[in-house]
């Protein structure tokens, strides 16, 4: 079950805007001049050893790539293959969750302090386990000479199992892209 939720991450990796309670998250360097940032490049990150192949492939970077990249062109940023003014890279994945919860059952009546009531009887508590997949999406922003991070957006959010077409995939990561850069650059309308 575990894999099968992981590729569901996989085919939407931003499609986290679409689930109920997916919370975005960002934060930045206030010494960073954010207002001279027009040209970016995307990097890679993240080590070879710790790509899961559900999570990182060519279809999925594809789809995370033209998301993002829709998302920055929107604001007026362009990308280039040199010299740019920040660099971008990304990072998925996925954690099963779990949570027990314990229904106690109380029948019968019997006498307590203060005299007859519920009180006595039988009792019988149920426990039920709730078990879920919960993916993070994260976006850094770096300085490209310091290799330093100046900001980062992250999505985090219980996944849904369901498969979707590749256009409806696009479509999620589109929405959820937009909503995880609402904060950059930092002072823009979102923020």
């Amino acid at each position: 079950m575990r894999g099968m939720k992981a590729i569901a991450f996989g085919t939407v990796a931003l499609s986290l805007a679409g689930c109920s309670g997916t919370t975005y998250r960002s934060d930045y360097d206030p010494s960073a001049n954010f207002a001279a940032m027009r040209t970016y490049r995307w990097v890679e990150r993240v080590p070879a050893e710790a790509k899961d192949p559900k999570v990182y492939n060519s279809i999925i970077e594809g789809r995370v790539k033209t998301a993002v990249n829709r998302a920055l062109q929107a604001k007026g940023f362009q990308e280039v293959t040199s010299d740019p003014d920040f660099d971008i890279a990304w990072h998925a994945s996925v954690e099963q969750k779990q949570s027990l919860q314990t229904v106690g059952n109380n029948y019968g009546w019997g006498y307590g302090w203060y005299g007859p009531g519920w009180g006595g009887g039988m009792s019988t508590s149920t426990t039920y386990v709730n078990e879920w997949d919960e993916g993070t999406f994260v976006v850094g922003i770096f300085d490209p000479q310091s290799n330093v991070l100046i900001w980062w957006g992250s999505a985090q959010g219980e996944l849904d199992e369901g498969n979707r077409p590749p256009e409806k995939a696009q479509a999620d990561a589109d929405k959820a892209a937009v909503k995880l850069f609402d904060t950059f650059p930092p002072g823009s309308q979102g923020s």
